[in-house]
């Protein structure tokens, strides 16, 4: 895959955002600003569409149009925001939001990765002691036990030969885990298949919650900013479609859009997605009612971003002690099925 396909780590992005604020706020110009930048920056993607977008600006041609055929790269949320920034004369500020934007998703993707990481590994580790025992303890002591003329248990002959099937039949097993992975990898390149991998975000149990919230936060947030940048309410909206990380929820704000040109209350509009903590909704019709809805969006962010924190947090509490209990009882399980066969060479002998 070549480098202009590839999309650019969030944290590269933001320091980006950083460095174009700084020279945009500066006397430096952004062809003067870029080539520094690109210089200086330790990805070659940076360093290639620096130079590009130098060459376009000494032809003529705005920011925002030198920058929008990189949207797989940059990402349409940094796209977007620089447009409404140069547009609005406000470069440095929204170029600033942005950056700060990108680290606090960057900070959430993080405490979730950390999250996952130990039951991951503590699952890793334990089913690959079963399948050890599995496939190399439990027909060892059966050649033991048939030397001596005895018989495997039931219960050990049954599981042993489960091993069989997983030893014979590895490469299969491999093959159709590469086919599921595969055919989901699929399904998120397509337009219906990333709606509805996004929306099975929303409904899946464990995970629902935190989604709700996450997507909450960065629908707070990214709609402060665009308001306080000068946009109005409905125009704010429709921009969110292009820079939410949900393609369902992006295609739910046509919806909202539509209620809002037929003159429906923000709350109101909002509440008919049936999506968002009722929380926010709340905090939506106090803004609405005091007229402070940029601040009062930042407050809801924070509010959801801490919420989300805290249910990851319940999560790996339970989910932890719950692995260890679970994997400690296939365990258990195992090992009494080699203790049976143990038993029966001991027998044998005697």
């Amino acid at each position: 895959m070549s480098a202009r396909r590839r999309s650019i780590p969030s944290e590269d992005i933001s320091l980006f955002s950083r460095q174009l604020a700084l020279v945009s706020d500066s006397d430096v110009s952004l062809q003067e600003g870029l080539a520094i930048i690109g210089g200086k920056s330790d990805n070659r993607q940076i360093k290639k569409i620096s130079g590009e977008i130098i060459e376009n600006l000494n032809k003529g041609t705005s920011f925002y149009d030198s920058i929008k055929k990189y949207v797989t790269q940059l990402g349409p949320f940094f796209i977007e925001m620089s447009g409404i920034g140069e547009r609005s004369g406000n470069m440095p500020i929204m170029l600033e939001r942005v950056a700060d934007s990108l680290d606090k998703e960057s900070e959430t993707k993080q405490k979730l990765r950390s999250a996952i990481t130990y039951p991951v590994i503590l699952s890793v580790l334990m089913l690959s002691v079963i399948v050890l025992l599995l496939v190399y303890v439990l027909p060892m002591f059966d050649e033991i036990l048939a030397s001596l003329g005895g018989e495997m248990p039931g219960l050990t002959k049954g599981i042993m030969n489960f091993g069989f099937f997983i030893s014979d039949n590895i490469l299969w097993i491999l093959l159709a885990a590469a086919v599921i992975v595969l055919i989901f990898v699929l399904i998120k390149i397509t337009e219906k298949g990333r709606v509805w991998a996004d929306y099975m975000k929303l409904r899946i149990p464990v995970i629902r919650k935190i989604e709700s919230s996450n997507v909450a936060s960065r629908f707070s947030r990214n709609l402060s900013m665009l308001l306080k940048s000068g946009l109005n309410f409905t125009l704010s909206v429709e921009m969110l479609k292009a820079i939410t990380n949900n393609k369902y929820i992006a295609n739910k704000l046509d919806r909202v859009v539509d209620l809002l040109g037929k003159g429906i209350k923000p709350d109101v509009a909002i509440e008919e997605l049936k999506l968002f903590p009722p929380l926010l909704i709340k905090l939506f019709s106090v803004a609405n009612e005091t007229g402070h809805m940029d601040s009062m969006l930042d407050k809801a962010a924070d509010i959801m971003e801490k919420n989300s924190n805290e249910q990851m947090e319940r999560l790996t509490t339970v989910l932890e002690p719950l692995l260890i209990i679970i994997l400690s009882l296939l365990v258990g399980f195992i090992l009494i099925s080699v203790i049976l066969p143990v038993t029966g060479i001991m027998n044998a002998i005697g």
